[in-house]
């Protein structure tokens, strides 16, 4: 495992120390430390009267919004018509306005997650150095402790043996006790390496760090997609030719749910924006004093700083272990030179193998926990989540909360547009045309361009029949109704019929036509406004017989 190729040196990024310098204020107006402590009550306060601009400003828009809607709608003052084109152009400004500003919005929300996503993958990478200490001091305390008390069981056995030289037996005692105890040294240094970390469990976090981002991303992503429904209704409420003033209604009250939620939104992500910005100056510090680690906070400013200000605890139990490793491979060759020569004990050979092979595999764990405890390794990984998360990720946020702020003015012009057409259009209805117009028609009275449909055109080219005639004398003039009578003696018709017709009023027709034998009538029946027609042998008269 290699450090990263990336600079470990970190700079808090321009943004950041734009929004550090904003002023952290009480709630006498004094101001307070802004160093990032988010166990004191003192900063808390000063972020959220820092979050707390937004929602003052809400709080105001929704007065201003009422007092409005109020006077507006008792106001029932009659008015001329006037014309809501102006009020039409500008909702659909507005509408395009806020689907950009709803785009850069969901713009800013995939960016910050791009960003986290980096600094959970340079913490994955952290965690599985962490990892790497732990196995490493497990095995070698595992070779030195319990894998090596079976081999040295034996070899004591076979060095009990009487022999008849005593000083090389004294030489061979000596590294035997030198063997155990430093074979015992370096199982409690691996033990005191391991313990510090047992508690960490970075993997289990970076899980719940990636849950948790990923939950905040799929609901920005709703919020900012809910917004932009909002404007994308408006926009289609300007192709409805009816009920337009139902789609007003239902986009002002949307509107103004959207408002309220960008300006709840800006208010959180002004609070977080200050006080990520607050934990970048510093964010080995921020790490040391206030992640939930349950590490020295020394040992963990040692390795995120890499500022060698002491020897740490890790690094001198690692020498404490490499120390003791090596007097143990010391004494082992001493042991493998001398036994043999004066004992025949078959078990020797098998016991002094035992504790070779144990030896290079504490020595191999040393050279893995000499790299993975290199505080240069850690520093890399934890500067590659500072830079992503400070620099990517605060930029992203901040967009977002430009994006909300600008929304909420937004919202709250179309609120104000929006219930003004509304309303307009409501108190309109009783006249007719202004709701049954297109979105975009000309402001002029709609009754007055509506005329009556034209008959067709002549099938033949010929001029009209009587009955023909007569339905246009209709249509003309809508107010009469046209009769034509003629008397009938009871004997059979003639091939053509004589007698007469007259055209004249419907209200002075009524009695003619009771004291003859038939009536015709052409004009508007009283069912769904279609017209009778002459029965057929009164379609057989010509026109010579009236002119």
């Amino acid at each position: 495992m290699g450090a990263p190729a990336v600079s470990d040196e970190y700079t808090p990024p321009r943004l950041s120390r734009l929004l550090h310098s904003l002023p952290h204020i009480n709630v006498t107006l004094h101001r307070v430390n802004d160093t990032f402590a988010p166990n004191s009550p003192v900063y808390l306060e000063s972020l959220g009267i820092l979050g707390s601009i937004p929602g003052a400003w809400l709080i105001l828009t929704l007065t201003v919004l009422l007092i409005y809607l109020l006077t507006r709608c008792c106001d029932r003052k009659q008015r001329p018509p006037r014309s809501i084109t102006a009020l039409k152009i500008t909702l659909m400004i507005l509408s395009v306005l806020c689907c950009g500003a709803i785009g850069v919005g969901l713009f800013g929300n995939d960016d910050l997650h791009n960003a986290m996503l980096q600094s959970i993958q340079a913490g994955n990478q952290l965690a599985a150095l962490v990892n790497t200490v732990k196995n490493q001091s497990s095995i070698l305390e595992e070779a030195m402790g319990s894998r090596a008390r079976a081999p040295l069981a034996r070899l004591a056995d076979a060095l009990d043996a009487p022999v008849a030289n005593q000083t090389a037996l004294g030489t061979l005692l000596r590294a035997l006790s030198a063997l155990r105890n430093n074979a015992s040294a370096a199982a409690s240094a691996a033990d005191n390496l391991r313990q510090p970390l047992a508690k960490l469990n970075l993997d289990a976090f970076m899980k719940k760090a990636w849950v948790w981002e990923a939950a905040r991303w799929a609901g920005g992503m709703a919020g900012w997609c809910c917004g932009g429904a909002v404007c994308v209704a408006l926009l289609a409420a300007a192709a409805r030719r009816s009920r337009r003033a139902l789609l007003l209604l239902c986009v002002s009250v949307g509107a103004l749910g959207a408002l309220v939620v960008c300006w709840l939104a800006g208010a959180v992500l002004a609070a977080g924006a200050v006080a990520a910005a607050d934990a970048c100056q510093e964010p080995a510090a921020a790490l040391a004093h206030h992640a939930p680690h349950g590490l020295p906070v020394d040992m963990v400013h040692y390795y995120l700083s890499c500022k060698v200000s002491r020897e740490n605890v890790l690094t001198a139990e690692l020498r404490n272990a490499q120390r003791a490793v090596v007097a143990v491979r010391q004494a082992l060759a001493v042991l493998s030179r001398g036994a043999p020569q004066l004992f025949n004990d078959p078990g020797l050979q098998p016991a002094l193998g035992a504790l070779g092979a144990g030896t290079g595999e504490a020595e191999r764990a040393l050279v893995a926990l000499s790299g993975a405890l290199e505080c240069r390794m850690a520093r890399a990984y934890f500067v590659a989540a500072a830079r992503a998360a400070c620099d990517a990720g605060l930029q992203a946020l901040s967009l977002q909360l430009l994006a909300a702020v600008v929304a909420g003015f937004l919202f709250t012009a179309i609120v104000l547009v929006d219930s003004h057409a509304w309303i307009y259009i409501n108190t309109k209805r009783s006249g007719g045309g202004e709701e049954q117009a297109p979105f975009l028609s000309s402001g002029g009275s709609s009754a007055a361009s509506r005329t009556l449909p034209r008959p067709a055109p002549f099938p033949n080219g010929k001029p009209p029949s009587y009955g023909a005639a007569v339905q246009l004398m209709d249509l003309e003039r809508p107010r009469y109704t046209h009769t034509f009578t003629y008397t009938y003696t009871g004997e059979d018709l003639p091939s053509r019929m004589s007698g007469s017709a007259t055209l004249g009023r419907g209200a002075g027709g009524g009695g003619a036509g009771a004291a003859l034998g038939g009536a015709h009538t052409l004009g508007r029946a009283p069912h769904n406004g279609k017209y009778a027609t002459l029965s057929k042998q009164c379609k057989t008269l010509e026109s010579s017989d009236f002119y």
